[in-house]
């Protein structure tokens, strides 16, 4: 009995064994085309060199094959020639080469497939993060604008408030100014008219008596006025001039206990300090300094040579 083969059942059955072999599993161990290559290559005893040298390939080539790296740019008709004669140089079964050649093929697609498939869904998710955001940032903004036009509204009530005190304020205080501003009333005091000595006549006189609240605003105005301080003398300051023909140590105090100079001064230096007299001096080499107190020299021969002078600027005799 003769089957009937249409080109149509060969077309199925190739798309059958297509999907066989790109339908991989993740828990499916394969055994990739270089890894049958080499260990048979390996169990003749036989080196790539030599491979290389039978089949007319480059040691790289040979290299590249068993570790299962194949030029995308060659075709695919190549490759499959290589590992076939390969195959057949080692005693391999070529079928078997060839068919984890296609399924290793297929696994590369699955991969890039797996791959894009994760970019995607990484994609997506920031994505969604991205749109997350930017709601949060919409509604702190609309937050932020409704805190605003609430502040805005209270401030507005607050500023009639004060307006509105401050027209009451000033209708109180234009009364008061009247209340003041208006004459005290006038009384009639009786007086006695003494013309004669038998009759005595009562007469009337109008006399304004001085408001009570204006004397008490007087007598307040009084107390709380208070003399003026004199204003403080200033102390008048004396100025005094050193000059150091040599290194010396000097401590100088102002009569307010305010310390104004000190330390070792160098020869040729000119110092001009002032302070509140008496100025309490102290010098560690008197004969090498020359002082002008007030436009006045001192006499700086009164004091030993090679001692620390101790005195007061003016010296009172």
């Amino acid at each position: 009995m003769i089957n009937d083969v249409t080109p149509a059942n060969q077309a199925g059955e190739e798309e059958n064994k297509d999907e066989q072999i790109t339908e991989l599993r993740e828990d499916m161990e394969m055994v990739s085309p270089g890894a049958m290559l080499g260990d048979a290559r390996k169990a003749l005893s036989l080196s790539q060199e030599y491979i290389s040298s039978k089949l007319n390939f480059k040691v790289g080539i040979v290299k590249d094959m068993e570790n299962d790296i194949f030029d995308p740019l060659m075709p695919v008709t190549f490759n499959r020639g290589y590992l076939a004669n390969y195959a057949k140089l080692v005693g391999v079964a070529v079928d078997e080469v060839l068919a984890s050649y296609d399924a290793l093929d297929a696994a590369s697609i699955q991969r890039s497939e797996m791959l894009s498939f994760s970019r995607e869904t990484a994609k997506q998710a920031e994505h969604s993060r991205v749109m997350w955001l930017s709601y949060l940032i919409v509604a702190v903004l609309i937050g932020l604008t409704v805190l605003w036009w609430l502040q805005e509204g209270n401030q507005q009530t607050s500023s009639s408030s004060v307006s509105t005190f401050e027209n009451v304020t000033e209708d109180i205080s234009e009364n008061t100014v009247q209340n003041k501003a208006e004459p005290s009333p006038v009384k009639e005091v009786q007086k006695i008219d003494m013309t004669s000595d038998d009759n005595l006549t009562l007469s009337t006189a109008p006399e304004q008596v001085l408001d009570e609240n204006i004397i008490n605003s007087t007598s307040a105005l009084t107390s709380e006025v208070k003399p003026e301080k004199e204003p403080e003398t200033v102390a008048t300051l004396s100025t005094a001039v050193f000059t150091f023909k040599g290194d010396c140590w000097v401590n100088i105090y102002d009569a307010t206990g305010e310390r104004v100079a000190w330390g070792v001064k160098k020869s040729g230096y000119v110092m001009t300090i002032q302070g509140k007299a008496p100025l309490r001096i102290t010098v560690g080499k008197p004969e090498l300094t020359s002082i002008v107190f007030n436009g006045q020299p001192v006499d700086m021969s009164t004091f030993n040579v090679g001692n620390i002078a101790k005195f007061n600027l003016p010296i009172v005799e």
